[in-house]
C-alpha cells in the first residue's frame, strides 16, 4: 500500500489533466457549494492510499467533488456511485464527466440520497457526504453495512455547519463501529475509520 507521501505525489502528477475544468468550476464555487480544491486533493489522496475500489458520493452537485474522486479512481481502477437530488445539476456533472472521459467509471443517480442508499448493493472502500447536513446521521446508518471493515467516512462541512449535524457528530464519535477524528481543512472534515464488527 502506498504511504500518504507517495499517493500526494501521485495525485498531483495525475490530477494535471483534469485542472483545466476543476479551475473553470472553481469560479462558481460558491454558487453549487463545491468544496475547497485541498478537500479534492485530500479525498483523491485517501482513494489512493486504501487503494479504493468502490465509492459513493452522497451530494454530486455539479461534479467539481465528482471529478476529484473519479480520477482517483481512475488510477486505482474503481466505480463510483454518486447521488443528487436536483436533476438540473446532474444534468451538468454528467456533462463534466464527459467532459474529461470519467463518465464511463460514475454512475450519476437522481433522487432523494435516503431512497436511493439502500438500493446500492455494492461494497463501499470509501463514503463522501456532502448533502443535506441535517441527514448526515440517517444517511451513514444507510450506508453502514455496505461499508467494509477499514473503509472510510468523510463528512464535509463539519465546522461551519456543525449545529446542523449534532446527532452525527454524537454518533461517529461515541460507536464502536467507527473510530473518528476531526480535520480542519476548509470548513471542516470529519474522518471516520468503520472498525471490524
Amino acid at each position: 500500500m502506498p504511504t500518504l507521501s507517495i499517493a500526494w505525489a501521485v495525485s498531483n502528477l495525475v490530477m494535471e489533466k483534469y485542472r483545466p475544468i476543476l479551475k473553470r468550476l472553481e469560479k462558481t464555487a460558491k454558487q453549487y457549494t463545491n468544496i475547497a480544491p485541498e478537500n479534492g486533493e485530500f479525498l483523491s489522496i485517501l482513494i489512493r492510499a486504501i487503494q479504493a475500489e468502490n465509492v459513493l458520493e452522497v451530494g454530486t452537485s455539479n461534479g467539481y467533488s465528482t471529478i476529484w474522486l473519479a480520477a482517483a479512481l481512475k488510477e486505482t481502477g474503481g466505480k463510483l456511485i454518486t447521488l443528487e437530488f436536483d436533476p438540473k445539476r446532474a444534468t451538468e456533472a454528467q456533462a463534466h464527466l464527459k467532459e474529461v472521459q470519467l463518465d464511463d467509471i460514475v454512475e450519476v443517480r437522481v433522487g432523494n440520497a435516503l431512497d436511493e442508499i439502500p438500493k446500492c448493493d455494492a461494497i463501499f472502500d470509501l463514503v463522501f457526504l456532502d448533502a443535506d447536513k441535517g441527514e448526515y446521521r440517517r444517511y451513514l446508518e444507510l450506508a453502514l453495512p455496505n461499508i467494509r471493515t477499514g473503509g472510510l467516512i468523510v463528512a464535509d462541512d463539519t465546522v461551519t455547519m456543525r449545529d446542523e449535524m449534532l446527532d452525527y457528530v454524537e454518533f461517529v464519535f461515541n460507536t464502536p463501529l467507527l473510530n473518528s477524528v476531526d480535520i480542519p481543512l476548509d470548513d471542516g472534515i470529519i474522518l471516520s475509520y468503520r472498525t471490524e464488527v
